[in-house]
């Protein structure tokens, strides 16, 4: 019977609930740094020619950034993915835009990424 408790709480703390609490300046420095994360996102979103400034609507979660809007073209919505990956801090990036008609390719001014290299 102990066991059983035993690998129950255990699976508990796998699943997340092991997890303490978030202390106030943990929850501050979170905040800081993905105010951080969402300023820098925007400003490479609004750099770009193919983008241009509020198209695409950025949304940042304890490091993950959430893309919304319309992307015009494919090669734009790559453009747009590519930015959002090189930010420092950012550990996944969410696709949650809608693809419009236009070019497949566009010149992107988010420096390229090869396989393997680490990113900033």
């Amino acid at each position: 019977m102990l066991i059983a408790l035993g690998g129950l709480l255990q699976g508990c703390a796998l699943l997340g609930g092991g997890r303490g609490r978030e202390t106030p300046a943990q929850a501050q420095e979170r905040m800081v740094q993905e105010q951080a994360i969402l300023r820098e996102v925007e400003a490479r979103l609004a750099a770009e020619p193919s983008l241009g400034p509020g198209r695409i609507r950025v949304v940042v979660n304890r490091g993950d950034v959430h893309l919304h809007g319309a992307a015009p073209g494919f090669g734009a919505l790559q453009c747009a993915l590519a930015n959002a990956e090189l930010v420092a801090g950012v550990r996944l990036v969410v696709d949650l835009m809608v693809l419009q008609p236009g070019p497949s390719t566009v010149t992107c001014l988010a420096p390229r990424v090869f396989a393997g290299s680490p990113r900033p």
